[in-house]
């Protein structure tokens, strides 16, 4: 089973392009720091706690799955659209930035759809910084959805600027 992780994929490639963005000739270091923005931005409470535990109760599963598999098609619809949109002198290092950044969550859905025993002391390491506040003082999901959508905006508005 997949883990559905609600801090939005597209917003950790977001801020992995932006990562990007800001280190331009440093590409591998962009990956790191993608990496770590990830962990970091998953100590934010975002609202997936109760989906989370429905997924794993098993009474939630294919709803927790919708989300996952829409918020893939959204994020690459951002990759297509920052890509096809906007030229870059530097978009190695953006897209270092978007794989680091969305990586932890596919390492960690690896380990729960594949049982890769390797993985095991990722996805403890990942829950640490994703239940560090969630664990015990989580959001509605609505408003961690509203509050992923106000980050998102202006993230957007700032790697997309004068896309269009």
């Amino acid at each position: 089973m997949m883990h559905p992780d609600f801090m939005f994929l597209v917003t950790h490639a977001a801020i992995g392009a932006l990562v990007g963005e800001l280190f331009p000739n440093h590409p591998y270091l962009a990956f790191v720091l993608g990496f770590c923005s990830h962990l970091l931005t998953d100590i934010i409470p975002h609202g997936d706690t109760k989906i989370y535990k429905g997924y794993i109760a098993g009474s939630k599963v294919k709803r927790a799955i919708a989300y996952v598999m829409l918020d893939g098609v959204i994020t690459v619809f951002f990759i297509l659209t920052l890509f096809n949109t906007h030229v870059y002198d530097h978009r190695f290092a953006v897209s270092m930035g978007v794989a680091g950044g969305v990586l932890p969550d596919l390492l960690v859905a690896m380990y729960e759809i594949f049982h890769v025993k390797a993985l095991k002391w990722f996805h403890k390491f990942h829950f640490f910084f994703h239940n560090m506040i969630s664990g015990k003082h989580d959001l509605p999901f609505p408003v961690g959805f509203a509050m992923q959508l106000l980050l998102l905006v202006p993230l957007l508005g700032r790697l997309l600027r004068g896309a269009f």
